[in-house]
């Protein structure tokens, strides 16, 4: 058991490491950025809609 630990914690990963620029960093939070503005948008529609109607 222990050797397979050994040679899975050794083996090459798969994917290529990012390089730490601003860019890589900003790019996977965009699509969490807006699923939280469509989440809060459709929470608060009918409360909009409330005070839009009086």
């Amino acid at each position: 058991m222990a050797n397979r630990l050994a040679r899975i914690s050794s083996s090459p990963r798969a994917m290529p490491m990012r390089d730490r620029s601003r860019h890589g960093l900003v790019e996977p939070m965009l699509p969490a950025l807006v699923r939280g503005v469509i989440f809060i948008s459709v929470l608060a529609a009918p409360f909009v809609a409330a005070l839009l109607a009086g």
